[in-house]
Parts: C-alpha cells; structure tokens; sequence
C-alpha cells in the first residue's frame, strides 16, 4: 500500500506563534539621532571597559533595527546586535520596544521561538501602552500589529494595521503587513494583491512586496503576473534567497519541476540552510524517489527550523517510501503536534497503523479526524477502507469504497479495495468484476495490497 496522499511545499515565512511573518517590512524611519537619547541610570551590573558614546549606542542600535525585518541571512548578525543594544540600558522605552520586536524576528528566523516569544510579549507591552486610542499614531499602529500577527492574534493585528492605514494612507509598510496577514493567514489572495498594488504604487521597486504580490498571483493560477514580479524581484535582488523560494514553488504549482528545482537549489547558495528550500527540495527529491537524498535535506531542515510541520510530514512520507513505518510515525506525530489541523498527516498515520496492524482502533481515529478536515479527500475513503479490512469489518469498507467510487468510478485502489471486501462477504461475481477493473486501471495494484495478506 503506497501513500496516496501528495508531499507539501512550505512558502518561505518566518513563522512565530502560528503567525507567518514574512522579511516584508521596510523601516522607513530613521533611528532617533544621539542628541533624542537620555542616558539611563547605570545596572547594577561589573561595568564595561569603557562607556561607551551616545554615537556607539546609536550604532549598534542602528545595526538593530535600520532596514527590512531580518531574514534567514541576516537573522545572527542581527539578534546579535540588538542584544548588544539592549545591553547598554540606554536605550528609550520606543527603542526598547522596537530592538525587541526585531529580535524577535531575527530570532525567530534562527529557530530560537521561546526566546522570540519573550521579546513579541515586552514589545506587545510597550505598544499596547505607546498607542493612544484618541490620538493614535501609524507606526506604533503598525509595530503593534507586528508584535500581535508574530504571537498570533491575527484578528486584532488585523484590525490594527487597518487602523494605521486609516491614520495615514501613505503607510506602505502597513498596506504590506496587511498584504502579508491576508495572504497567509487568511487566504484572501486578492485582497491580498490590492494592498500589495498600494505599496508598488508609492514604491514600485519594493522588492519584498514583488515577491509577496507574486506568491498571492500564483495562488490563486495568475501564473503570469506571477512570474513577472518574482522575475523582476530577482532582477532588482539577485542575493535574495526567499525570491527563488517563492519563484520555485511558483514553478511546481505549474509543475515546471525542473526550473523549480533551479530556484531551490539557487536559494540554497545564497542560503545554504534556508529551511524552506531544503524542504521544499527534499518534496520533489521524494517525487522523484530519491528518498535517502530528500531525508538529507529535510534533516538539515529540521535542524534549522525544528518547528515546520511540513519537514516533519515530508520526512515521514519519505521514511514511508522506505518501509521504515516506526520513524515515518515519529514524524507524523511531531507534525500533528505542531499542526493538529493537517489532515494528510492523520490519513498518513492511519495508514501507518492499518498496515502494521497496530493500534488499529488509534487508526481508525485518525481516519475520522481526517475526514472530519477533509471532507471531500478521496484519498481519506480509501484508508478507511484499507483499515476497515484490517478490522475485519468488510461491509463497512464496502461502504467506503462505494463513497470513493460514487466520487471517481477510476480510482484502482478503491476498486480493488472494495473487490477484497465483497470477497470476504461471498459476493465472488461483484469482487471478480472490481478487481479486474481495477487491474485493467493499474496493473500492479494488486501488489500493494499482497503484502498486508490481503487479495
């Protein structure tokens, strides 16, 4: 019995607390200058060497926060640099609050998500404090939303960027945060796209929001527009590892795998860790059988960012390939745990359990709760069948199998599924006619079934 079910593709966003937080978000204010500073009274801590200037404070706290939101590239430079920053306690509370916020991100983006956590909560803190609902200002608006969207309060994010578009409809870096939110969280790809035309339209050279903009394109099949933005992002950044990812899962969805390929294996010299690349490597690795290949990357993956779901899916299904169900287990376990919402992953660890014969009624559950996910899955009736014939309860299959075959009458292992099952209640006509039909679709489906004793 082979997984009917497909690999997934991971986009790449940094991910905090459930929310995507992609490195789309330009700090368009300057750091306040050394004369804006007031020097906080000293901690209670062995002095440094030297104290440093007002002009060193202000440097490594420019090294913080001045450019985009940090990525997987510059992710260690950056927390480093606002540690450093906080370390002097010389900062104001609104600096505070802001080399918080990018350490968050940059960690995040390193895989330390408690430490992260810590930081969107005291960043959370002060923003929940800074902003006065009668007079509110845009950027603490949008730095709020920020904060909010990394811990995953995504409605009041939401609401938030809204409101610092309100208070200035010149924001840009608010109409891109409010993209980024509807993109992934709530798959409103076109309302997506209209926030993303505002940012272009006062900054048509925004590399993160063409890539942004041409992810959104993609998802909904507008593969031209699509490839136009990733095309031209590439163009204005040639360095940018997340534009080949993007581009590369661009390239799948119109299943160009070999171009998809370039892309993930250009981002790996870029970025030669990017976890999003090596996953998304390792899934079409797995396509192409080269299972030992796929596991190398997604180990890697996994190493660097120990909380995508999607690593741990891939990982399993390759380890399925391999008849190594024990591990495959492993992995769909830590992927619901991180994802309790993926369904393919329950299918996946149902049919685990149906074929090894073990916790067979844990099985069955899963089963129930795919389908429960996934209603109009297919490939979830199939299982079902498979692990009702492993219960012993043929007629319950039979009614499986009937509800894959009412759907797609050319589905070979329901037919032969459902041959089996009308075999073992004496329906000998019926089950002949099935697994003949079933052959003449897919002359090895017998095959999949013999090892599990069932013919």
């Amino acid at each position: 019995m082979r997984l009917s079910t497909k690999l997934l593709l991971t986009a790449a966003a940094l991910v905090a607390g459930g929310a995507g937080i992609y490195a789309f978000a330009y700090h368009l204010y300057p750091p306040p200058s050394a004369r804006d500073r007031q020097a906080a009274v000293p901690a209670q801590a062995p002095p440094p060497p030297a104290p440093l200037s007002d002009q060193a404070v202000a440097q490594l706290f420019g090294e913080c926060v001045r450019g985009a939101w940090p990525t997987v590239a510059d992710a260690p430079v950056r927390a480093a640099a606002c540690s450093k920053a906080l370390q002097t306690r010389r900062l104001k509370p609104p600096e505070i609050a802001l080399a918080r916020l990018t350490r968050g991100i940059a960690r995040t983006a390193i895989g330390d998500k408690v430490l992260a956590a810590e930081d969107y909560s005291e960043a959370l803190k002060h923003y929940d404090g800074a902003v006065d609902p009668r007079n509110p200002d845009s950027l603490n608006l949008y730095r709020r939303a920020t904060s909010l969207y990394a811990i995953g309060e995504t409605d009041r994010a939401l609401s938030d960027y809204g409101d610092a578009i309100r208070v200035d409809p010149g924001n840009s870096l608010a109409y891109l945060g409010r993209g980024v939110l509807l993109a992934s969280r709530k798959r409103a790809y076109n309302r997506a796209i209209e926030d993303f035309d505002k940012v272009l339209a006062l900054q048509p050279d925004n590399v993160d929001t063409l890539i942004a903009r041409g992810n959104a394109y993609s998802q909904i099949g507008d593969n031209g527009r699509a490839l136009a933005d990733l095309d031209r992002a590439i163009q204005l950044a040639p360095d940018n590892a997340q534009a080949y990812v993007i581009r590369g899962l661009a390239n799948n969805r119109r299943d160009q795998k070999q171009l998809a390929m370039q892309d993930y294996e250009t981002a790996l010299k870029i970025t030669p860790r990017y976890p999003q690349a090596l996953a998304n490597r390792a899934a079409l690795l797995s396509e192409e059988g080269r299972y030992d290949q796929a596991i190398s990357d997604l180990d890697e993956s996994i190493k660097a960012d120990s909380d995508n779901p999607v690593a741990y899916y891939n990982r399993g299904y390759a380890y399925f390939a391999r008849h190594e169900y024990d591990k495959a287990l492993a992995d769909y376990d830590m992927a619901i745990k991180l994802e309790p919402g993926m369904g393919r992953a329950y299918n996946n660890r149902c049919l685990i359990r149906a074929i090894t014969g073990k916790d067979l009624v844990a099985g069955l559950q899963d089963c129930d709760t795919a389908q429960k996910l996934m209603p109009l899955n297919l490939d979830v009736r199939d299982t079902r069948g498979f692990i009702y014939l492993k219960l012993g309860d043929p007629r319950l299959a039979v009614k499986e199998y009937d509800d894959a075959l009412d759907v797609d009458p050319n589905r070979p292992l329901a037919l032969y599924g459902r041959g089996i099952a009308r075999s073992m209640i004496g329906e000998t006509r019926e089950a002949d006619a099935d697994k003949a039909a079933a052959l003449t679709l897919d002359p090895e489906v017998a095959e999949q079934f013999a090892p599990f004793g069932l013919k």
